[in-house]
């Protein structure tokens, strides 16, 4: 079925908010980061993850999640640039683990100030959840009736410390 125009125009908005909050925030943090923009799909793929952060976004004109998923090698750059090196970045370390929270928070708090100069206004996000293991997945349920998006970064180039952005916008 294809997509109302009025409804392309808002995923497509919101998309690329997100994505580019996500190479703003990056930039912030003097970390080098790069859209692999021929991996992008429809859909969840953030192979090789390793530790991943959920938030909720909800309010008028969006409902839906933000999630991050990051390879080991991934997260341990972002720990060392953001703690100066003074925390190991072992993902069984909740001190650790806070910093994917923080960078989720990060991403999404910058992409809603662009949307709110964009006339998105009354959007808020919850807390992050943070989720740690071998190879994470999230799998699409039959009654879930959104778009999903799976926006693949790299950081400094290396395909071994990936950072994936899966959005998902319900109907």
């Amino acid at each position: 079925m294809p997509l109302e125009k009025e409804v392309l125009k808002r995923l497509t908005t919101l998309v690329n908010s997100f994505g580019l909050s996500m190479i703003a925030v990056c930039e912030k943090l003097s970390i080098g980061i790069s859209f692999n923009k021929g991996e992008v799909c429809v859909g969840v793929n953030a192979p090789g993850s390793r530790v991943a952060t959920l938030i909720s976004i909800y309010g008028e004109g969006a409902h839906g999640t933000l999630s991050i998923f990051m390879s080991e090698k991934c997260f341990a750059s972002f720990v060392h640039t953001m703690t100066g090196g003074m925390i190991a970045p072992d993902p069984e370390d909740p001190v650790a683990l806070s910093v994917a929270g923080e960078v989720s928070n990060m991403v999404s708090g910058n992409a809603l100030t662009s949307l709110f100069e964009r006339g998105y206004s009354g959007l808020d996000i919850t807390p992050p959840q943070i989720l740690t293991g071998s190879n994470i997945k999230t799998l699409r349920l039959p009654e879930d009736t959104g778009y999903t998006f799976t926006l693949p970064f790299l950081v400094e180039g290396d395909a071994d410390r990936a950072i994936y952005l899966v959005l998902l916008f319900r109907r």
